[in-house]
This record gives structure tokens, C-alpha cells and sequence, in this order.
């Protein structure tokens, strides 16, 4: 790897030849950006030697036009104006390299998001806007320099944090393609909630059937390291070269192991509905995790005093779906299958069954029939207003009373169950924040950790080679979590089979003649990419170039200008700024 001293080894300079190419992303951009005008305009600026306009930059043929403008024309920066750079910015950047040119000499303008979807109701206003960003570009593009491409080697073991069904499912399938696993957990068993559920729908399977089976082969398998009643205590370096310590919560020993990648798979807490319809005032009135957690009879009884339970209630989106400081905003999502699941199920051993619900909401493959399956039961559904919740009544010899408005019919009703279920949300671990910090993780509102982005990389992080899984990620159920498993893992083997894997090369840099060893870079960088080289004397900061994110932060705050980022240098933003406030009398030709 380039040490992070190391000078930028920028290619000889040569006379900037530019090409630009503007996308129409058909009626996305064309339909509100005068595309044919900011293409012809653009001929006119400093460096370019060819511009043109496409129906679609990102197929086959324009990304071949550009390839064949390179060759022919002899280009040596490329800036396409189509749309966001997060999604096609990795296409382009291939495209130059397969005809020769480092990524680096590429630029991209977002003329979708920022222009066209923000302006549609203004066209002149919005190609004039264009035109300023693409000027913006060509100017930055005359400043590029090539950057080298930088490898890291990858450890090929992956350490994976939980022992649900997720981290189990997660560290199979990575011991099952020849890579090491360490698998940590918490708790002294393996299995998580779903180790402890009698009843898994879509299947009526017990949470033990399915997963006993899985606990034995990673328990067997010779390359993983399981380690139950263990944390995570100190997590550092870089993608490929992780340093993990991990400390036994009984002993309080600890072990430190290298490893490649990591897969994150914490798992939920169900909600602890304090507050709510009666919960802590009887022992009749239980949550639905308790209810799956009773072992399996003939007969429902009652937690009181055993007593056989002739009449049923439900209760949904307890904490969930609700804003507040007690509630949750968040769906839990598996609750309304889970509850219909139930209710069918329990039916045959109960006389009446009432389900009181907010919304239905069984969205997943097979739900909706576990929902047609209880009403076929004559299971009864009776919504209530959102503004409006039921209330719980126990009185002194704990008869339970819920009184509620149903919706449909606008009336006042009654129903005194001899059990009470409350189906309540999914929520983070207590330690999710501890979490969070450990692996340099973003939280989403709800609590839950963010991935990289939800639609175009849903399982890996901001932080390179980390990943998660399951409900770690939001409120899933376990057949959703195995599929997150399985893909965290895919990831993660990714990683480690290709033996090295490229880190980014737009990262910030210390210049070691003008750093004061202040500390403000160290203490600002969101990522711990930078630390004081004590060898150096005098001790100056120093970039762990794998740990950037080349977020800029570090140069901002620093107040000796001795950090540049490269592929962000002053040059390149400054003359932005003037092609957009002072351009030229070419450029300002261009724009009448």
C-alpha cells in the first residue's frame, strides 16, 4: 500500500483535451433541460475538443462512444452531465479506464437530481443552471490530476458480531466457501429470539426446529471460532487488516484476532410496553414474544393461575407506528403476520378470538393467506382510530376490560379476554449505540444502523468491509434476516477471495513542513483514519489513507492549511468558483 507521506505521482501534464457528453436520460433531463444547447455551448469552453448530447450515456452505446471519442480524439479528461454521481459514477470511471485513461481524469455533473426532478417548472431557469454546473465541471476537469490506484491485502477471516439466526446463517456460509469465522455472542447460547419461539410463520414451525439444526453445523464446523458470553471491546484498522479485541464476559479475558471483513448481525430487543394498556398491572396481560415463548400445550392457560383461556385479545402496533418519547414511528413489520399466525393457530384451543389493529399490514410472500386463514376461523378483526386507542381496565380480582372505538361501525365496544396480547414493536439493542461507535456505524431514525445506501448497497456500510445483517439494519423477520445473512456473507467472501481489494484514492494528506501537531484533525475525523507519527520528529499527524473517507472534515478544520485532499485540492474547487463567478470571455461567450 502507498504509504500516506508518499507525493501524489501525477502523470506527466498535458495539454487538457476534454470531452463532453450530455445525457438526455430520455425525458428525466431532455424534458425539462435544453440539452442541445448546453452540448453546442460547451464546444466553446477552454480544453474541450468534443462535445455532443445521448439519448442514454450509461448504455452500451454511449459508454462505447466514449471510449471511441478517447481513442479518436485523443481525450485526456472526461465530464458526462447526466445523472447522480452515486449511481453511475463507478460506471464511467470503468468506461475511461478500459480505453486507457485514469479514473481520476473523469468528472460528473448531476443534471437529473439538482437540475431537471428540482426545476421541472422552470426549463430556462433550469438549462441555465445546467449550463453554469457543466461550465463548473469543464473548469475543474482542466485542474485533474491522475491518482494511482492503491491495494490492501485482505486477511481471509471475517468476524461476525451476534448469534441469531442471522450471524449464524452469516458465518456458515462463509466457513461452507473455505474462509475462517469468528462468531461472537453475548448471551452463553446461541440462537437469539428465534431460538426461543414456539410458533414461525409462514411455516408452522417452532423457532427450535429451525434453528437447532443450524447452531449444530456452525458448532461442528471446523472453521469457525464460536465465542459465547463475549463482546467486542476495541475494533481498529482498516478494510482488509482489522484488529479486533474480543473480551469473555465472565473471565474477562481477552483475545485479539486479525480479520478481513466483519459482518454486524446484533439482532432487536422487542419493546417493553411500560405504560401501556395495563401491561405491568396483571400477569394476564403479556406481549406477543412472551406469548411465543410459552411452551406448547393443549390447552392456553393463563399465567395467573393456570386457568384454561376460553376468550383471546390482541392488541397491534404497541410502540410501534407511534410518535412520541414512549413510542416508535417505525413499522416492526413481522407483528400483523405474527399475531394472524397466532390467532389461527390458537383458535382451535379458544372460543373467541379478537384482534384489535390499527392497520393490517401483511405484505410478505405467503402472509397474506395466514391473515385469510384466521378470518376463515372466524378469528374477529375490529379496527380502531389511530387518534383514539383502546383502553384496559383490571379491576381488583384482575378481570381484564377493553373498551374501544371500531371504526367501521362508529360504536362503543366491549370485550373482557381471559389473556391479553400486546404485539409489540422491534427496537435496537440497549448497546446499539456502543455499537454504533465501536464499528464508526450511522443510525437512521429509528435507531437502527444505516447501510450505504438502502436501494444501490444495502448491506455494506460507510465504513469499508463492514456489513450487516437482519434486524440490525430495521425491524425483519427471521426469513428476511437468513436472506441479509446470506448476502453480508456473499459480500464478505467477495472481499476475501479476490485476496487484495482497492481502497480510495481521494483521501486527505498531511504535509509534514506545515503541520503545528495540534491534534484538530485527530479529534474531528469521524472515521480515526489519522494519528500523530511519533517517530517523526518532531511528532507530526499522519492519514491511515485505508481509513479515509476523503470527507474533507480534517482540511477544513485544519488551521495550518497543512492537509490536502486529493482529487479536492484548493486549484480544483477555486476554479469552480470562478468559472461560475468570473468566467471567461470565451465562456462568457458561450453562454449568450
Amino acid at each position: 500500500m502507498t504509504e500516506a507521506s508518499q507525493k501524489i505521482d501525477t502523470a506527466e501534464k498535458r495539454e487538457p483535451r476534454i470531452g463532453v457528453f450530455v445525457c438526455h436520460c430520455g425525458h428525466n433531463i431532455a424534458g425539462v433541460v435544453d440539452v442541445e444547447e448546453v452540448s453546442e455551448k460547451a464546444k466553446s469552453l477552454p480544453g474541450v475538443v468534443f462535445s455532443t448530447h445521448e439519448m442514454f450515456m450509461c448504455a452500451d452505446a454511449g459508454q462505447q462512444l466514449i471510449k471511441d471519442k478517447i481513442d479518436e480524439l485523443k481525450l485526456n479528461r472526461v465530464v458526462v452531465a447526466s445523472c447522480s454521481p452515486r449511481m453511475h459514477e463507478p460506471t464511467f470511471r470503468r468506461v475511461c479506464e478500459s480505453a486507457g485513461l485514469n479514473r481520476y481524469l473523469f468528472e460528473q455533473v448531476n443534471l437529473r437530481e439538482h437540475v431537471s426532478w428540482c426545476h421541472m417548472r422552470q426549463p430556462e431557469a433550469a438549462t441555465e443552471k445546467a449550463w453554469d454546473l457543466v461550465r463548473m465541471a469543464v473548469a475543474r476537469a482542466r485542474q485533474l490530476d491522475e491518482l494511482p490506484i492503491k491495494q490492501v491485502d485482505v486477511t481471509p477471516r471475517t468476524l461476525v458480531v451476534g448469534g441469531g439466526i442471522a450471524g449464524l446463517r452469516a458465518a456458515l456460509d462463509i466457513a461452507d466457501r473455505g474462509f475462517e469465522a469468528v462468531l461472537v455472542e453475548k448471551e452463553p447460547e446461541l440462537g437469539g429470539h428465534v431460538r426461543k419461539w414456539t410458533h414461525l410463520f409462514p411455516a408452522d414451525e417452532s423457532g427450535a426446529q429451525v434453528i437447532s439444526p443450524l447452531i449444530r453445523h456452525v458448532e461442528r464446523h471446523k472453521l469457525i471460532d464460536v465465542m459465547t458470553n463475549s463482546k467486542v471491546a476495541e475494533f481498529g484498522g482498516y478494510i482488509g487488516n482489522f484488529d479486533v479485541k474480543i473480551e469473555n464476559l465472565k473471565t474477562h479475558k481477552t483475545k485479539t484476532v486479525q480479520v478481513g471483513t466483519v459482518v454486524v448481525a446484533t439482532g432487536f430487543r422487542p419493546f417493553e410496553p411500560e405504560g401501556y394498556y395495563a401491561y405491568e398491572q396483571s400477569e394476564n396481560i403479556v406481549t406477543l414474544a412472551q406469548l411465543q415463548e410459552l411452551p406448547p400445550r393443549a390447552e392456553l392457560r393463563r399465567p395467573s393461575d393456570g386457568r384454561i383461556v376460553k376468550k383471546l385479545a390482541f392488541i397491534g402496533c404497541v410502540g410501534s407506528r407511534e410518535p412520541g418519547k414512549k413510542g416508535h414511528e417505525h413499522c416492526s413489520r413481522h407483528c400483523c403476520s405474527a399475531v394472524a399466525q397466532a390467532s389461527a393457530d390458537l383458535k382451535d384451543r379458544v372460543d373467541e378470538v379478537l384482534i384489535l389493529y390499527q392497520d393490517i399490514r401483511t405484505y410478505g410472500r405467503g402472509h397474506e393467506e395466514l391473515h385469510r386463514l384466521a378470518l376463515s376461523k372466524h378469528v374477529i378483526y375490529s379496527k380502531f382510530p389511530r387518534e383514539e386507542k383502546p383502553t384496559v381496565h383490571v379491576d381488583d380480582d384482575g378481570n381484564i376490560k377493553v373498551t374501544w372505538t371500531d371504526v367501521l361501525t362508529g360504536d362503543q365496544l366491549e370485550f373482557e379476554p381471559e389473556l391479553l396480547v400486546l404485539a409489540t414493536a422491534m427496537i435496537p439493542p440497549d448497546d446499539v449505540a456502543e455499537t454504533a461507535n465501536l464499528f464508526s456505524l450511522t443510525r437512521s431514525g429509528d435507531g437502527f444502523f444505516n447501510p450505504e445506501h438502502i436501494k444501490l448497497a444495502p448491506l455494506t456500510t460507510h465504513t469499508a468491509g463492514v456489513m450487516i445483517a437482519g434486524a440490525a439494519q430495521a425491524a425483519k423477520n427471521a426469513s428476511e434476516s437468513v436472506i441479509d445473512a446470506s448476502g453480508a456473507a456473499a459480500k464478505a467472501v467477495g472481499l476475501m477471495a479476490r485476496g487484495k481489494v482497492e481502497i480510495e484514492s481521494t483521501v486527505s494528506h498531511v504535509i509534514p513542513e506545515l503541520c503545528s501537531a495540534c491534534h484538530t484533525c485527530i479529534t474531528c475525523c469521524p472515521y480515526g483514519a489519522i494519528a500523530m507519527d511519533e517517530e517523526h520528529d518532531p511528532p507530526v499527524a499522519y492519514v491511515t489513507e485505508a481509513k479515509c473517507h476523503g470527507c474533507g472534515t480534517c482540511a477544513a478544520a485544519c488551521p495550518s492549511n497543512a492537509i490536502i485532499m486529493y482529487h479536492s485540492t484548493d486549484n480544483q474547487i477555486m476554479a469552480m468558483i470562478e468559472a461560475y463567478l468570473c468566467p471567461t470571455d470565451m465562456e462568457q461567450q458561450g453562454g449568450n
